[in-house]
C-alpha cells in the first residue's frame, strides 16, 4: 500500500514542496531505474542467500520506514536523493513475498496464490495513494506536523509491516530451511521404508 503511494505521490510532493524541476525529476527517474535494476537484478539473490527471505523482507521494510521518514523531513534536495537510493531496496519485498508464498503451496495452487498476491497489490495500489493523499490534505497547511506527515504515516505503516515480517515462522519463510526440513522428512520416510523391508 505504502510503496504504491510513494510511487504515485512523490513527484507531485517534490515539485510542490522542494521545487523539483525537470532536471531533478530526470535525475530522480534515472536513479530509480538504475538502482532498481541493480537491486532486483543483481543484489536480491545474494541478499536472500545471506539473510534468508524473512530477513530480506524485514530489511526492505525497515529501509521503507527510513526512506519515508527522510521524505517527510526533507528540506533539501540531496536528502530526497539519499531517500530514493534507500527506496530502491524496498523493491526486493514483493518478489520475496511471492517466493515465500510459492514455496508454501502445492504446484496446482501456484496460479491462485500469485493471483491473490497481485489482486492485493492492485487493491493497495488504489487505496494507498488515497489514504496518504487524505493525510496530506489534512496536514499540508499546518506547522506541526506539517506537509511531510503523509510520509511519516507511511513510515509507521512500513514499521508495522516490519513487525509482522519478524513474526513469520522461519521454517516457512526461508526456502533453505524449508528445503532442509523437506530433505529430513524425505530421509526419515526413506529410513522407515527401509526398516519395514
Amino acid at each position: 500500500m505504502v510503496s504504491q503511494a510513494d510511487q504515485t505521490l512523490l513527484l507531485y510532493y517534490l515539485e510542490e514542496r522542494l521545487a523539483f524541476n525537470e532536471k531533478d525529476v530526470a535525475k530522480m527517474f534515472v536513479m530509480m531505474g538504475v538502482l532498481g535494476i541493480l537491486v532486483q537484478g543483481v543484489l536480491i539473490k545474494p541478499f536472500i542467500a545471506c539473510l534468508g527471505e524473512r530477513f530480506v523482507i524485514v530489511f526492505a521494510f525497515l529501509l521503507g520506514s527510513v526512506h519515508n521518514v527522510l521524505y517527510g523531513i526533507a528540506s533539501k534536495k540531496w536528502v530526497v536523493f539519499v531517500a530514493i537510493s534507500l527506496a530502491s531496496f524496498v523493491g526486493m519485498s514483493f518478489p520475496t513475498i511471492s517466493a515465500i508464498k510459492a514455496n508454501n503451496v502445492l504446484e496446482n495452487e501456484q496460479g491462485r496464490i500469485q493471483g491473490a498476491l497481485f489482486s492485493i497489490q492492485a487493491l493497495a495500489g488504489g487505496t494507498g495513494p488515497m489514504v496518504l493523499r487524505f493525510v496530506y490534505r489534512c496536514t499540508k497547511d499546518s506547522t506541526f506536523p506539517g506537509p511531510g506527515t503523509m510520509w511519516l504515516v507511511a513510515a509507521v505503516l512500513y514499521f508495522v509491516a516490519t513487525c509482522f515480517a519478524l513474526l513469520l515462522p522461519s521454517e516457512k519463510a526461508n526456502s533453505k530451511e524449508a528445503r532442509r526440513d523437506g530433505y529430513e522428512e524425505l530421509g526419515n520416510d526413506y529410513d522407515s521404508n527401509q526398516e519395514s523391508l
